[in-house]
Parts: structure tokens; C-alpha cells; sequence
């Protein structure tokens, strides 16, 4: 019975992240989609599309890890030879389901906003 609390005492106390996909579209009058795939806290993978529609090389994947908690946003940079950005999403927003929230993305010089919903699965 002892060990049986113990381990119980372990299992509550050690935080563990679950995957958190994040599917965007951007504000304006625009096709472009994103997503963001966090799977832990310190990064995941950020996907680029200008439509599902378009052709394949208008599609981008890149590594995302976390650069810095700024404010009340976690900001994730970009690892990418290609072009540099980053993705601010609202650090509220982490490790919960979400049915609005917006993200800013900066990707090679340029600045976007997108209206997004979240989801966590526990893969």
C-alpha cells in the first residue's frame, strides 16, 4: 500500500505536456493556412501553406523551438537555413484547448496575424 501511494504521489507530481496542434488561418483576405505542432512546450514544428489548393512548393515545414516568454506571449523561433522568423503565441493559450485565439508570425522579414483554434491530444 505504501509503494502504491508513492508512486500515485510521483505520477501527480511530474507535469507532463501533451501534444498541442494549433490550425491557423490568416486574417485578411488570404488563402494562407498554418499550423502549429508543439509537441512539448519548448517546440515542435510550424507548417506554411498559401492554401491546400496551391501547388506543393508553395508549402512550407520548419522546427520550431522556444526563444523566450516575453510579456504574455511564448515566443518560438524559427530553425531554418531558409529564412528566419518567428511564432508569438499567447502563453494563456499553452497547454489548453482553445476555440479563438491569434498568433503573430514574422517568417523572413514579413508579419502576419492568424485566427487559430487549438486542440491538445495525448498521444
Amino acid at each position: 500500500m505504501k509503494n502504491f501511494i508513492v508512486l500515485l504521489a510521483l505520477t501527480l507530481s511530474t507535469s507532463a505536456f501533451a501534444r498541442q496542434y494549433i490550425q491557423c488561418s490568416v486574417l485578411g483576405d488570404s488563402t494562407d493556412v498554418a499550423v502549429v505542432n508543439l509537441q512539448t512546450e519548448k517546440g515542435g514544428t510550424l507548417f506554411l501553406s498559401s492554401g491546400m489548393q496551391n501547388p506543393e512548393d508553395e508549402r512550407i515545414l520548419v522546427n520550431i523551438e522556444l526563444d523566450m516568454i516575453e510579456g504574455n506571449n511564448h515566443i518560438y523561433k524559427v530553425v531554418n537555413e531558409n529564412g528566419e522568423g518567428q511564432v508569438s503565441v499567447p502563453s494563456e493559450a499553452i497547454g489548453k484547448s482553445s476555440n479563438n485565439l491569434v498568433i503573430d508570425l514574422s517568417f523572413s522579414g514579413l508579419n502576419f496575424q492568424y485566427s487559430c483554434f487549438s486542440r491538445i491530444y495525448n498521444d
